[in-house]
């Protein structure tokens, strides 16, 4: 039987307070983005739309990795709108999407900690410009890429939660934004509050296998500058299973079929709103 993490009625209503989230329908409801994954070896990235994840626009090779071997996660930073990725040593990188048949990573900033764990949820805090790095071994790291830094923040309260996504992305100063992650053992979205604490609350069950290796980011709607909505997507891979894409209720936990990936897409960062 799988260990879940207790439901946490105070921290959901705070969360609710904060987010926007455009409820899920599966593959009818999904919206068209732009959106970036890499494979489960973190050898490959790949670009689709997220209405149709069945079809890859295409398919390359990340080369420029100093030390590192491959890659174990990937986000869109709201400061400047490129697209980072970390890799297995902890180098961190931009990431070239100009047209050819490789991406080019140039390293910017490196991890000082070293990183713990075989799986790994990797997103940008928006509202404070901290990379936020997390393991299933529950190790919980806050980067800082201005002072080349990394703050080792509480070890998360569980294990095995392999996924992580922060709400509101956008640059207004009064927008608040709440750290949600995905803890693989009872197949949970939890809200992970605050985040340098490491305390974890379930809010629902996706009703789906996650698998050990899970994906997460959320887009953000932007109406002049600042979130009007957020809608989650997720990438999961069941123990002998395709990886397929999802939308997900953050609020609920509840996770909708949209498309399953022809390659092991096991992390993804959607395309920012420019609005």
């Amino acid at each position: 039987m799988k260990a879940r993490i207790r439901l946490g009625m105070t921290a959901l209503a705070a969360a609710a307070a904060l987010v926007a989230v455009v409820p899920g329908s599966g593959s009818a409801g999904a919206v068209k983005l732009k959106a970036y994954g890499i494979s489960s070896d973190g050898t490959l990235m790949a670009a689709f739309k997220t209405d149709t994840p069945e079809v890859l626009d295409w398919v390359r090779n990340p080369v420029g990795l100093v030390t590192d071997t491959s890659l174990i996660g990937i986000d869109f930073r709201v400061q400047d709108g490129k697209l980072y990725a970390v890799g297995d040593y902890g180098g961190i990188y931009t990431v070239s999407l100009d047209a050819g048949s490789e991406c080019t990573l140039t390293k910017v900033s490196q991890l000082t900690v070293g990183l713990k764990g075989t799986y790994f949820g990797v997103d940008f805090n928006p509202a404070a410009d901290r990379l936020r790095v997390i393991s299933d071994t529950g190790q919980n790291l806050r980067h800082d890429l201005s002072a080349n830094t990394t703050a080792i923040d509480s070890p998360l309260s569980a294990t095995n939660v392999t996924a992580a996504a922060y709400t509101n992305n956008d640059l207004n100063s009064g927008t608040a934004t709440t750290l949600f992650d995905i803890g693989t053992d009872g197949d949970q979205v939890v809200i992970q509050s605050p985040p340098n604490n490491g305390t974890l609350v379930a809010t629902g069950s996706l009703g789906v296998n996650a698998g050990p290796n899970a994906g997460l980011d959320i887009y953000s709607d932007l109406g002049n500058g600042k979130t009007i909505s957020n809608t989650a997507f997720g990438t999961f891979v069941p123990p002998g299973g395709g990886a397929t894409f999802y939308t997900v209720e953050p609020l609920t936990g509840t996770a909708a079929p949209v498309g399953k990936f022809p390659l092991p897409i096991t992390d993804v960062a959607i395309a920012l709103d420019t609005n």
